[in-house]
């Protein structure tokens, strides 16, 4: 019972921060501080990376939580998209 909490708090986490990092990168693209969004980049790294460990984790140890769907790879996928569109937005451009 608590591996199943805990399984589905880091994915909750994960979702929410996603969504916090979505809105900070377009609040910070209409304002034209770009240079913002490599933080933010950075961070979804992070928690990417924390979201496969707890994956990991979870499938190949016996906690016996049981995946009802494929959210945790939805949610991974789109932490990797949303950190490459940072990672790309996120340049300066050249003051030629």
């Amino acid at each position: 019972m608590l591996a199943s909490i805990i399984y589905w708090a880091i994915i909750l986490v994960c979702i929410a921060w996603a969504a916090i990092s979505l809105f900070f990168s377009v609040f910070y693209l209409t304002r034209k501080e770009n240079g913002n969004l490599w933080a933010f980049a950075l961070f979804n790294v992070l928690i990417a990376i924390v979201l496969a460990i707890a994956l990991v984790v979870f499938r190949t140890w016996g906690f016996g939580v049981t995946q009802y769907s494929s959210l945790i790879y939805i949610v991974l996928a789109a932490l990797g998209g949303l950190t490459v569109l940072q990672a790309i937005l996120g340049r300066e451009p050249k003051i030629a």
